[in-house]
């Protein structure tokens, strides 16, 4: 079955929110905060309760960036789910922090934290112009994404072709 999920880019001060997870077979990597959409749930409904529950804090305003679809068993990390196919719906989102305290409220499985990493630190690492970032991992469907959003590039719309083929 196919699912659509919400995935937030919260930027402030040069820094991107991300959701700092740990898995036995591949250690400490940061995913986008999100989710998938529940039953009766617009997007934007799935985005709010998604970033509430990830990260404690409210949406006041999002835009969508981009669309693309994610199928599990093509990738690195297809051992947690190998059966997972999702439409990913991305979003520039501005948040409310009632008290600047980020706390999981439901957090995702392996989810250990919530960090503010440096854009030019993650543009450093997913250009891998620095080797000693290397304890900034990211998925590579993640990684492929922050070096179009990252670039002076247009973002496509719509994209499957990267995300599907294996390395």
């Amino acid at each position: 079955m196919i699912s659509n999920t919400v995935r937030a880019l919260i930027i402030q001060n040069d820094n991107l929110l991300l959701i700092k997870k740990r898995r036995a077979n591949i250690g400490i990597y940061y995913v986008l905060p999100g989710g998938a959409q529940e039953e009766n749930e617009t997007l934007e409904q799935a985005l709010s309760r998604e970033c509430m529950e990830e990260l404690g804090i409210e949406i006041s305003s999002s835009g969508l960036v981009c669309v693309r679809e994610y199928i599990s068993r093509n990738h690195e990390y297809s051992f947690i789910m190998k059966e997972a196919h999702s439409i990913d719906f991305i979003y520039e989102c501005n948040t409310h922090f009632l008290n600047n305290e980020l706390r999981s409220l439901q957090a995702d499985v392996g989810q250990v934290g919530i960090e503010w990493l440096p854009i030019n630190e993650i543009k450093r690492t997913v250009h891998r112009l620095d080797e000693s970032l290397e304890h900034y991992k990211f998925p590579r469907t993640t990684n492929e994404f922050f070096k179009e959003y990252f670039s002076d590039q247009v973002i496509k719309p719509y994209s499957s072709v990267i995300f599907e083929s294996n390395p």
